[in-house]
């Protein structure tokens, strides 16, 4: 009799353990899935976003696709791409649309930024919409045409203001706008009696004109940046 009381307790103890290791193992599952009542199935809880979920492409995906506004520099507010006729004018008449897109590291910091080619009422080289990502929003700036011309693959474009003033350079970008650093280009100065002197410059440094003819020559010599129709399947296939 005594050894069935013992057989009995010792049956008993395993099979408390045995719960409580199940218990134990559903509440760590629970917590690993930031569930604090067990009572929740697991499967009913929708994951995090994967860092993958936070890239900037899918962020640029989410803004060309409409699903989130960016933030407009311009017009100083969020924007959906619905909306691209605010980051131009005020005048809810005018007629704007994206025609073209191309992907570009323009300030050299590893992330691309997407340059959005802008039709302003049937005027097709109006100007661009540079959306820029940073600290996981989505800034919008909008570039004349004359201002950001000739794009290249490396990120450098050609701006005019004037015959004697021109160049090119690259862009860099702020929360509220953007600078143009000019590395090559042409500038020109008045005197007190009118008289009209031009200055050039070569990788930032003074030069003569001829040098900077030549910079000029080999900047056309680059590779252009590649443009893509503005379509849903091409957004789905470059984002």
């Amino acid at each position: 009799m005594k050894n069935k009381v013992v057989v009995l307790i010792i049956t008993l103890l395993i099979i408390i353990n045995t719960l409580a290791g199940c218990n134990n193992t559903y509440q760590s599952s629970a917590i690993s899935n930031g569930i604090s009542n067990t009572n929740i199935d697991p499967s009913s809880v929708i994951p995090e976003p994967t860092q993958s979920d936070k890239s900037p492409m899918v962020a640029y995906k989410n803004v060309l696709q409409g699903k989130v506004p960016f933030y407009c520099t311009d017009a100083q507010k969020e924007l959906y791409i619905s909306q691209l006729n605010q980051a131009v004018s005020s005048d809810s008449s005018v007629e704007v649309k994206a025609t073209k897109f191309s992907i570009i590291d323009l300030d050299n910091d590893g992330i691309a930024e997407v340059i959005l080619w802008l039709s302003v009422n049937s005027n097709d080289y109006f100007g661009f919409e540079v959306l820029h990502y940073q600290d996981g929003e989505i800034n919008g700036y909008t570039l004349w045409y004359r201002s950001f011309m000739e794009l290249k693959e490396d990120g450098t474009f050609s701006f005019s203001s004037g015959a004697s003033e021109s160049g090119y350079g690259i862009i860099a970008f702020t929360k509220d706008g953007y600078t143009i650093d000019k590395i090559t280009y042409s500038e020109v100065a008045i005197d007190s009696d009118n008289n009209e002197t031009i200055s050039y410059f070569v990788n930032r440094t003074s030069a003569s004109s001829e040098e900077f003819q030549s910079a000029v020559t080999e900047q056309s010599k680059k590779a252009d940046a590649s443009w893509y129709d503005f379509t849903d399947e091409n957004i789905e296939k470059f984002f």
